[in-house]
């Protein structure tokens, strides 16, 4: 993989007259694992979905460079971050097969690694069941798989271990692991100790 680098300068974000962010800054490199932490309402999953793409902040910059490619406008972004996060939305009519189905024909790209993947996450046998007959910890593995399925450069996990069980939360780490082995960023937005312990930093809010 090209090396990766992410900072954000200076970031202040408000919701109305609610600062949730001030003069936040952060770099981070490819192989490297973060973890953000903080009370409830300090501004974790604020960092990821900025990060993302997903929010544009008050004030301050963000950018992204994979090797000499300037990625930093945030629809460049939101193609190049897996995302896993308690708001991400599944459809519940289609299966597992057809959710991850549905976003390779979105991005244009092939599907030939959703069976794999899907193994992978330990969703074997239950891949043509539709998500409103899973459980909300099956629902999880469904979106770890998405957010790895096109093994992107950054890889942004806000309580990535919500409803799992302890099978669970070490898959959760075996992908941390090969996504640093891979030579990705990964961010982990949690207070979950089991989590906080994968990373090399952690910055507190």
């Amino acid at each position: 993989m090209e090396s990766i680098r992410l900072e954000l300068s200076n970031i202040e974000k408000r919701y109305g007259m609610r600062r949730v962010l001030h003069h936040f800054t952060l770099m981070a490199e490819g192989g490297e694992v973060v973890a953000i932490t903080g009370a409830n309402g300090s501004g974790k999953s604020t960092v990821v979905k900025l990060v993302a793409g997903l929010l544009r902040a008050s004030k301050g910059q963000i950018t992204l460079h994979i090797g000499a490619t300037d990625e930093s406008d945030p629809a460049r972004r939101r193609r190049l971050c897996g995302y896993v996060s308690p708001d991400l939305t599944l459809y519940t009519e289609l299966t597992a097969r057809e959710n991850l189905q549905f976003f390779c024909d979105v991005r244009g790209v092939s599907p030939q690694k959703i069976a794999s993947t899907l193994e992978r996450v330990g969703l074997s046998g239950r891949e043509d069941d539709p998500l409103g007959q899973y459980s909300s910890g099956l629902r999880q593995r469904v979106k770890l798989a998405l957010a790895v399925l096109f093994e992107p450069p950054v890889l942004l996990l806000d309580e990535a271990g919500l409803a799992l069980d302890d099978k669970g939360v070490a898959l959760v780490a075996e992908l941390v692991v090969e996504q640093q082995q891979r030579g990705g960023l990964t961010l982990i937005a949690t207070n979950d100790t089991r989590e906080v312990v994968l990373a090399q930093r952690v910055i507190a809010l």
